[in-house]
């Protein structure tokens, strides 16, 4: 009963930060339930996928009512997020960790910069539509983001809108807001598949996640309609910022961990 308040205010943070970016909202989730719940890192980030199915769930309906969601694209990006959700939740856990946040990082930031210096394409940006002439090669592309957006979301307890938003507006010139929406369309279906795998394998705490989930579905909801009512450009200036923050927090995570595996090698070869 302790943890019950904190962890809706958690939920409800999370969902608002989820809606507004287009994200799952377990970039706080997660190191919120490690920082002041005092859960395990590995049932935070599975438990965070699980209460992410609500939060993200309540963001896509004001999105989708505001006809902000290419289903098409979306269709072709669950493919690629759900087969790398279930590897993720699976096998990816066997790839150093500063391996895939390494290569996270470079991603993240070369989409950051880009989305600064790239002005969006007026005609591709109203309808969402590739700039890649060829149709099939697009396609591919998009199962391909998604696939990586999965695979990472899956490991890292994240929606994998950290990948979908950037490679959208970036690589497809998207609208802001229809990346957005597209991605957490995106994220509903990953998360699912992502938290059922992680619950077979009796990491997820579905009471802390249905707590959780109480203030997702509010802030949700608030963050999409915060997001419709931004400006695109004012709304992606505030992305970019959002990313480049969260490079540089995995930036010191990751170099605090290499510094770890780092003393322990010694040890363990004496």
């Amino acid at each position: 009963m302790k943890r019950l308040a904190p962890a809706v205010l958690l939920g409800l943070l999370a969902g608002f930060q989820g809606g507004l970016f287009g994200v799952g909202g377990g970039i706080v989730m997660v190191p919120g339930m490690v920082l002041f719940l005092a859960v395990p890192q590995h049932r935070a980030h599975a438990t965070s996928l699980a209460a992410m199915i609500f939060s993200t769930t309540a963001a896509v309906i004001p999105l989708a009512m505001d006809n902000r969601i290419d289903w098409d694209t979306a269709g072709f990006l669950v493919i690629g997020s759900m087969i790398g959700a279930y590897l993720g939740a699976r096998l990816f856990s066997r790839i150093p960790e500063v391996w895939l946040a390494g290569g996270f990082l470079v991603l993240a930031l070369a989409s950051a910069v880009r989305m600064l210096i790239e002005r969006e394409t007026p005609g591709a940006a109203a309808t969402g539509t590739a700039t890649i002439d060829t149709w099939w090669l697009g396609i591919v592309g998009f199962v391909l983001v998604g696939f990586f957006a999965g695979g990472l979301g899956a490991v890292m307890g994240v929606g994998g809108g950290i990948v979908n938003v950037p490679a959208l507006v970036t690589l497809y010139a998207f609208e802001q807001h229809l990346a957005q929406g597209t991605s957490l369309a995106v994220i509903v279906p990953t998360a699912i598949v992502a938290a059922i795998t992680h619950t077979r394998r009796g990491h997820v705490d579905w009471r802390l996640a249905l707590t959780l989930a109480c203030g997702g579905l509010a802030g949700g909801w608030l963050g999409a309609r915060t997001a419709l009512v931004l400006d695109g450009a004012l709304l992606r200036v505030l992305f970019v910022c959002f990313l480049l923050l969260m490079v540089a927090r995995m930036a010191v995570r990751t170099w605090k961990r290499s510094r770890q595996a780092r003393r322990k090698a010694p040890e363990a070869s004496a």
